[in-house]
């Protein structure tokens, strides 16, 4: 599985630039209380689970000071809760630390769901456009095995890279929330710009540093076995390069 090249925090920043929103999973609004309540009681947050994506009014209606049952606005009953125990259904917990207050019966609380993809969904594109990134340093590397940072953890991600699997991922994420809409010239559409232009520009300085390119130049190993021609055995290619006229060869 290729390193991901980048989070999805810093995926995020770029697309709260877009003029329509990309919210994934977490996202939620509206989180109150009714007026009318007898009691104090008051919700801080809830958690949605990375798996879900979707715009729903939930509610939370106790029937005493302690018990609850959850419903969704479209879903329907959700289950029953305790305010001095953690809920959990299939779409979002509540832990019991963001409770305050006391309840009374017939208090209730409300939150709307407003996320139009799943964390996992915006995850799974930022690890595809990760293995992009490294079908691109083929050009450089000749396989993602010669990666220096894909081999050895420890190794920093380059900066370049970063930036462009970032913007690719923005990009991903949007088109596929938004499909269809027209991105020509668009500053959507220059975020893939962005990212293939630097990518190519990436790849061009390694190549003129002459860093790690083919891997058949690296080694002195044994490129042919028994061909068939007699006389030809075992053997290693021996591979010198000629710097008398310093020029430079595309391989």
């Amino acid at each position: 599985m290729a390193r991901a090249y980048c989070t999805l925090a810093e995926v995020t920043r770029i697309l709260r630039v877009a003029a329509k929103k990309v919210r994934t999973s977490e996202a939620y609004r509206d989180l109150g209380y009714n007026r009318d309540n007898g009691g104090t009681v008051r919700l801080t947050a809830v958690t949605f689970l990375d798996s879900y994506v979707g715009a729903e009014r939930f509610e939370v209606t106790f029937s005493d000071a302690t018990n609850y049952e959850v419903n969704g606005e479209d879903i329907g009953y959700l289950g029953e809760g305790q305010i001095d125990q953690d809920f959990s259904c299939s779409y979002f917990s509540i832990s019991t630390d963001q409770w305050s207050g006391t309840p009374v019966a017939d208090d209730r609380v409300h939150f709307i769901s407003c996320s139009n993809v799943s964390t996992d969904d915006a995850t799974a594109f930022i690890a595809g456009v990760s293995k992009w990134v490294n079908n691109q340093l083929g050009v450089a590397y000749g396989d993602s095995s010669n990666i220096p940072w894909e081999s050895d953890l420890s190794v920093s991600i380059p900066e370049a890279l970063n930036y462009a699997a970032s913007y690719r991922s923005a990009y991903e994420i949007f088109s596929s929330v938004f499909a269809g809409a027209d991105l020509d010239e668009s500053p959507v559409e220059k975020w893939n710009r962005i990212a293939e232009d630097t990518v190519e520009r990436f790849i061009k300085w390694k190549e003129e540093e002459g860093v790690e390119s083919a891997p058949r130049w690296k080694s002195r190993e044994i490129f042919f076995d028994e061909l068939g021609v007699d006389g030809v055995g075992k053997g290693a290619m021996d591979v010198t390069s000629d710097t008398e006229d310093d020029e430079s060869y595309d391989r």
